[in-house]
């Protein structure tokens, strides 16, 4: 009787572990899916050369910056998490790193890119 006690204490206590088990491994393809769209503004605004005004350009650096900034803070909050904010923070992040570069490329694509 005991050991099936124990051995239900443990079965519910991982169980409500793995919610926060799946959301850590959901960051990983949202950090991947912010960095594709960085590194595809990045190749377009360097394929788009001097066709690019030097003013619009700085702009469009801007927001990639930004969006590198925003993806490592993810990171960060995601390689060392005090608790389930920090994932929460990390995925928001991951995602309004995208959004920017998703910004950049709209830019890009306005300005002559």
């Amino acid at each position: 009787m005991r050991k099936t006690l124990l051995a239900a204490a443990g079965a519910i206590a991982f169980s409500a572990g793995l919610p926060n088990i799946a959301r850590a491994f959901e960051c990983p393809g949202h950090f991947a899916t912010a960095q594709q769209e960085i590194d595809r503004v990045s190749a377009a605004l360097k394929a788009a050369g001097d066709k690019v005004p030097a003013a619009d350009r700085a702009l469009v650096h801007a927001l990639l910056d930004d969006a590198k900034m925003l993806l490592s803070g993810g990171e960060h909050n995601h390689a060392k998490p005090q608790g389930k904010y920090d994932h929460a923070r990390a995925l928001a992040k991951a995602d309004s790193a995208a959004a920017y570069a998703r910004a950049a490329g709209m830019l890009l694509d306005r300005v002559g890119g």
